[in-house]
């Protein structure tokens, strides 16, 4: 395991450096490379490089790595040779205004004295959100033809039958890669959490049932159920226009994965973004049957299903089980909050995001309550108005154009329509890879949108 753990780093590092080359000679589009290889593995990494080195000061060189891809990649767009922004004309669109509302609203918020947390803790949680901002923005000026878009979809490929393969021998070997590389003791040491649950590492690990949850390579669960969202999106469209054995598998793959990860919230996001997809495509009749069966079969489940499967479902309903109850509280805690605090306690004091002291923190569970107890209501309208234009325009994209950019407008409208579950359950914009993936993809598809327009505003005259 410490070679895996070894090689895991030495591939990091490889990334890492041909990402930065490629972004210093103007080729922004690399960072998406950094986003798909390197953030899936970038929290267990940590735990392998700290298990083989035992030195914070490796975990804090990976840490810091990140932030050094995105930090120069903002650094060369603003002012690289071959792209700099202040010798270009600009034209803000809707989406490109909200960002930069949203960001400045950060801004001051990171500024102000409000609130209980240290003005450290302040900049590593804007620091954070910043990132979205610059990934949207690098997205949005950048080009991607159909070569580089292929080479993508076969990392995302590898992605999927690397995630198979380790759930797959977690589920032979009946444990958890986490415990493998010690990531309790990485917790303790590094990051001052205490294990929990019946697995010696959080409850996310397991069931209502303490019924093991497997997460690969990726945090934990919850996250890779999320991720899991964006690759169902990138399977489906490629299996109804290429019903290939490839394409069959890779879907299998993803669909057993979401069985090992056991999360709720996901499989019904899964189904969403199935129900978004047969939507956009207009197929109303496979639409109304997909309702019907899955009303048919909740009804029987709750009914004729074993004691285990029936309670689950009405305890869920009920938000009577631990997990549903914690959401609950946690909802509740953040919303009475808002209302007594309609502009925000202050930053970094809600959620579970780096730089967030538990010891003060208010609410959770919950990426809007979480944004509206820090920042205020505001902010959270401003937040809703993104992802409600985002849907929207990658749809628009979607329904007219026909080359490659189809399939990625498809990606970005039934990942984000299909995140709103998870945004509602969890604090779903820490889970990198799918959250950068999305912002990154959602400026590109944001240029195509406004060229659209052009053109057919054009045509008028």
């Amino acid at each position: 395991m410490t070679l895996i753990g070894v090689l895991f780093i030495v591939f990091y590092f490889i990334i890492f450096g041909y990402v930065v080359d490629r972004i210093s000679k103007g080729k922004m589009e690399y960072l998406i490379i950094y986003i798909c290889t390197c953030l899936p593995i970038y929290t267990t990494l940590q735990a392998q490089a700290f298990k083989i080195f035992n030195s914070e000061i490796i975990v804090t060189i990976i840490k810091l790595s990140k932030d050094i891809v995105f930090i120069y990649a903002f650094i060369i767009f603003l002012f690289g040779k071959n792209i700099h922004l202040f010798k270009r004309t600009f034209k803000f669109s809707l989406i490109d205004k909200l960002i930069l509302w949203f960001t400045f609203h950060v801004t001051i918020y990171a500024l102000i004295p409000l609130g209980e947390a240290d003005i450290f803790s302040k900049i590593i949680y804007a620091k954070n959100l910043y990132i979205i901002s610059i990934t949207y923005l690098i997205g949005r000026n950048i080009k991607i033809d159909q070569v580089f878009f292929n080479f993508l979809k076969k990392i995302f490929k590898y992605l999927i039958v690397s995630l198979t393969f380790f759930l797959c021998l977690e589920f032979i070997l009946s444990t958890h890669f986490h415990s493998i590389i010690d990531f309790s003791n990485y917790n303790i040491l590094v990051n001052e959490i205490d294990p929990q649950g019946n697995y010696g590492l959080s409850w996310s690990f397991e069931s209502q049932g303490s019924s093991p949850r497997y997460a690969a390579f990726f945090a934990d669960p919850l996250e890779l159920s999320a991720s899991l969202l964006l690759l169902t999106s990138l399977l489906i469209y490629n299996f109804w226009n290429n019903k290939t054995k490839i394409s069959f598998s890779l879907l299998f793959m993803v669909s057993a994965a979401f069985l090992f990860s056991f999360s709720r919230g996901a499989i019904v996001a899964c189904l969403g973004i199935v129900l978004f997809g047969l939507l956009l495509n207009k197929n109303y009749k496979i639409l109304l049957i997909i309702f019907i069966f899955f009303i048919v079969s909740t009804t029987t489940l709750v009914y004729f299903g074993s004691e285990e499967i029936r309670y689950l479902i009405i305890d869920t309903l009920r938000f009577e089980n631990t997990s549903s109850l914690g959401h609950l509280v946690e909802w509740i805690e953040g919303t009475l909050s808002i209302f007594e605090n309609p502009f925000g306690i202050g930053l970094a004091m809600s959620g579970n995001a780096s730089g967030v002291d538990q010891a003060i923190k208010v609410g959770g569970e919950n990426q809007f309550l979480i944004f509206g107890v820090q920042m205020g209501v505001l902010f959270v309208l401003i937040y809703v108005l993104i992802l409600f234009y985002i849907i929207k325009r990658s749809s628009y994209v979607y329904l007219k154009v026909l080359n490659f950019n189809k399939h990625i407008s498809f990606i970005v409208a039934c990942t984000k329509f299909g995140l709103l579950l998870p945004l509602l359950t969890a604090n779903a914009e820490l889970y990198l890879f799918v959250s950068l993936v999305t912002w990154f993809f959602a400026g590109y598809i944001e240029s195509r949108y406004l060229e659209l327009k052009f053109e057919k505003n054009k045509s008028l005259y």
